[in-house]
């Protein structure tokens, strides 16, 4: 229901949006309304930070379509087919470079595709065309972003705050299989590990559209680099377990290790769960964190293994393993310190509309 609320939300800014932009440019008593329509329509995006970044691209690729579709009419004169082919050739080729070094000018070509080709169709020269062309996509700039702000408005921290929550309890579900020792659990490692890779994905473009909302002044919190930083290396982590904890063939951790590390990864879970839940704005208990006593426990079982000299019987691959997991066991500590210090930091999310109701219904009750 909350998937579909959102949905529901970011269709009617589009509608909005492209109905604002056609009204708009009517009351100017312009003819540009096709360009402000169609980059209306597609500035809006699912959050603020979004609508600004595409504006943004939106507008300089229109410019450059427009010097370059301008530039190569005034240069080649096209009157026939053949000459317009030539022309293309010249405005496509300094867009089409320009476009593979930036994603954000990947929609000036066809700026300069409508220039020249719409040119005589319209009866119109291309300066005219090209003006028209910046003018619209600005006006339909100014409208996406406006909507964006004032039609349901919906910020990209609160969203990749909740993305990082689903991190969380995707590491959590990875570390509680680690925690079991199963044998046939591989395959599971790796759907989650591919899960967790598409979340990453996900947050850090979020992360990007939270910069433009702060360097917009919608929001004045500073966390979500932070945040995907942590979570980048909470995930190497996650991995470098996940590779060294499992058992193979021969080269199976000795018990009196076996027990502690068990013990730690389980920890490791429950405190990513109670991580999770902190983001999610759910009440937890102060000393959750369990991982820190449990690393602790697993260093000092491993120091005592080395003083009693039973390292000397052991196979150097699960030295290797043993004293390799301590290591990341350790940084894993210091990473999830940190993750708890900014799940406590950040902003609580405030319930949704359906949430809000259902509570209320309840208190009632």
């Amino acid at each position: 229901m909350d998937s579909l609320h959102w949905q529901i939300k970011h269709a009617l800014r589009m509608v909005v949006s492209g109905a604002g932009a056609y009204l708009l440019v009517f009351l100017l008593g312009l003819q540009v309304d096709f360009s402000a329509v169609i980059t209306a329509i597609f500035v809006t995006q699912s959050n603020v930070g979004g609508s600004y970044r595409v504006a943004v691209e939106q507008f300089f690729a229109a410019i450059a379509g427009a010097v370059c579709g301008a530039g190569a009419a005034a240069l080649i004169l096209p009157q026939d087919p053949m000459w317009m082919s030539l022309a293309l050739v010249v405005a496509l080729t300094p867009l089409a470079l320009l476009g593979a070094l930036s994603p954000g000018f990947r929609v000036a070509p066809i700026s300069a595709v409508i220039i020249l080709l719409n040119g005589p169709i319209l009866e119109l020269d291309t300066l005219t065309l090209a003006l028209d062309r910046v003018l619209g996509v600005s006006l339909g700039c100014a409208m996406g972003v406006l909507v964006s702000l004032t039609v349901l408005p919906s910020r990209a921290f609160p969203a990749a705050v909740d993305t990082a929550a689903g991190i969380c309890s995707l590491l959590a579900r990875q570390l509680a299989v680690l925690a079991q020792r199963a044998p046939t659990a591989r395959g599971q490692h790796s759907r989650l590990a591919a899960q967790v890779r598409e979340q990453i994905m996900q947050l850090a473009d979020l992360t990007e559209a939270a910069e433009h909302e702060r360097r917009g002044r919608t929001k004045r919190h500073v966390g979500a680099p932070r945040l995907l930083r942590t979570l980048r290396r909470l995930r190497h982590n996650t991995d470098m377990l996940r590779r060294a904890g499992r058992d193979i063939g021969d080269d199976a951790l000795p018990e009196s290790i076996a027990a502690p590390w068990c013990h730690a990864a389980g920890a490791a879970a429950q405190t990513l769960n109670s991580i999770a839940a902190l983001l999610a704005g759910e009440k937890v208990s102060e000393d959750f964190d369990t991982l820190t006593p449990a690393v602790r426990a697993y260093l000092g079982t491993l120091e005592e293994i080395r003083k009693s000299g039973e390292t000397a019987t052991l196979p150097p691959a699960t030295l290797r393993r043993m004293f390799g997991i301590g290591f990341t066991l350790d940084q894993f500590r210091r990473d999830i310190g940190d993750m708890i210090e900014i799940a406590q930091e950040v902003p609580k999310p405030r319930p949704g509309l359906l949430t809000a109701l259902q509570g209320g219904l309840r208190g009632r009750g």
